[in-house]
């Protein structure tokens, strides 16, 4: 009899282990749905001194997160082709801020169109811009690090502030200095894993290892597509909710919204060591280090950053 009641007691604990554990891992908020708020865009067609907004309807507060998106570069790419992720951003209660640069590899061409936009927003909304997320996709991933820059060195994102550079390209018109300086949260998101989309991870992998004063992060999505997070609304909820939960989740959590970086899974995270041991040989990527490809050679060497070094 002691024996059964041994057995039984055991396995009491052993079942309220396993449920406490389980309770600490359930995720209460679905990151990937739409958010509760009506959205409006301003201009309601076209740009305003190139960059568009996307907001909450009738919740607009002077300490409300912000969101700056910066779009890729070439001549097909718009700030509306990515209308979706800033659209779904809006909708969770951000006010979010597109520039169409993609023009140019300056970036501080982006850097002017934002402040445009931003002081615009501070006359109108009275906003204070405490919490910032600046976000970017191919050459706007890149170009992200220097426009944080900008705006921290202003004194704004007070509150928390998150770099993410999606699939991106070179931090140009930055020297090592300007990474070495930058605090924020940054993090890198790679597509097709840790073998890339033809962009050299070593670009990525360099600007990591320059960013000494903030704190890093690095997650892969399987997709095989460069363009993956372009689409519009009905396109990104209807076929790509693994970007759109990663990034909502770890913006939240970086701008010390939430916690959600917990529901991000564990096959989405990679380490700085795991995307090195996984690199080709240098001439294995159509976006190289050095930047030949696409005439973007030159703009690199004008800055003291060597992106095939790491």
């Amino acid at each position: 009899m002691k024996k059964i009641l041994q057995f039984i007691f055991i396995n009491i604990i052993i079942f309220t282990l396993l449920s406490c554990e389980k309770s600490s891992n359930k995720i209460e908020k679905d990151y990937s749905k739409l958010g509760e708020y009506e959205v409006e865009r301003y201009p309601l067609v076209g740009l305003t001194d190139n960059y568009l907004v996307y907001y909450p309807k009738d919740n607009i507060e002077t300490d409300m997160p912000v969101l700056l998106f910066l779009e890729g570069g070439g001549s097909g790419s718009t700030i509306d082709n990515y209308s979706g992720i800033m659209k779904f951003m809006a909708s969770q209660g951000y006010f979010v801020i597109g520039a169409e640069s993609g023009e140019s590899y300056d970036s501080r061409y982006a850097k002017n169109i934002f402040e445009k936009a931003i002081n615009k927003a501070k006359e109108v909304h009275g906003l204070r811009v405490s919490k910032l997320a600046v976000m970017g996709h191919s050459l706007g991933g890149g170009q992200a690090f220097y426009v944080m820059k900008y705006f921290r060195d202003k004194q704004y994102a007070k509150d928390g502030s998150l770099v993410l550079s999606i699939d991106g390209w070179f931090a140009f018109s930055m020297n090592k200095s300007d990474l070495n300086n930058l605090e924020t949260h940054a993090s890198f998101l790679q597509m097709n894993n840790l073998a890339g989309t033809g962009t050299d991870p070593r670009i990525h992998l360099s600007i990591w290892s320059h960013l000494n004063k903030s704190d890093k992060s690095f997650y892969t999505l399987p997709s095989t597509n460069h363009s993956y997070v372009a689409g519009d609304l009905e396109n990104v909820l209807t076929h790509k909710k693994d970007l759109l939960s990663l990034v909502y989740a770890l913006t939240d959590d970086r701008l010390g919204i939430s916690e959600g970086d917990k529901s991000i899974a564990n096959k989405n995270r990679a380490t700085y060591d795991e995307v090195y041991n996984a690199l080709q040989e240098e001439n294995k990527y159509s976006a190289d280090c050095i930047g030949v490809m696409y005439g973007a050679k030159g703009m690199v060497e004008e800055y003291d950053i060597d992106y095939c070094a790491m």
